[in-house]
């Protein structure tokens, strides 16, 4: 989680929200340890854990999401994902950098030179791309189509037909790093171990 909240602070945010279960004491006491506001609730889903982010914010709120067991660089990633979704006008901007093994993430397809994302491949056998998404800024009024939604990248590859959704690749040689299994968490100990 520290990760995430640097960078985000680095965009910079106005406020941060962290959603956890009642039961995750520690995930609670460090939200709260970096000023966040802690939202205890259990979402079934992905997708649903950040729609129960939304609450009360307005629909111009832009959000920026992220997952608190991931390492990523550059610091500043959400910043100038941030300044590419403003330039650009799109509805949903993707901050992409590479992965140890794609057929784990999100591959993200995308025209070099516009930005434009074609589609987004979900932990596919043979991916059709070198990067994943590491983080996303997006209106409220656009995140709230995450309600029936499991998975956020399911639903942005929903919004790609309609030209909605805009990538670029993070400066940097770093990778996105996802701890959130334990074939995750060998594959960060791994790399990081090769650094």
């Amino acid at each position: 989680m520290d990760y995430e909240v640097e960078r985000m602070k680095q965009a910079p945010c106005d406020e941060l929200r962290v959603v956890t279960r009642p039961e995750k004491h520690d995930v609670i006491e460090n939200g709260l340890g970096h000023g966040a506001l802690v939202l205890e609730a259990y979402p079934r889903s992905l997708g649903q854990s950040f729609y129960t982010g939304l609450r009360d914010l307005a629909d111009e709120d832009v959000v920026l999401m992220g997952f608190p067991d991931s390492i990523w660089e550059p610091v500043d990633g959400y910043r100038i994902t941030l300044e590419f979704r403003q330039e650009g006008g799109w509805d949903v901007a993707l901050g992409l950098l590479p992965a140890p093994d794609m057929r784990r993430e999100e591959p993200v397809i995308f025209d070099q030179e516009s930005g434009r994302v074609s589609q987004l491949e979900f932990k596919p056998e043979q991916p059709s791309a070198d990067r994943t998404w590491a983080c996303a800024v997006a209106p409220v009024r656009t995140l709230r189509g995450l309600e029936g939604e499991d998975e956020p990248g399911r639903y942005f590859n929903s919004l790609c037909p309609e030209g909605r959704v805009g990538a670029l690749p993070l400066p940097g040689e770093s990778m996105f790093l996802d701890m959130g299994t334990a074939k995750g968490l060998q594959h960060t100990l791994a790399a990081l171990a090769d650094d």
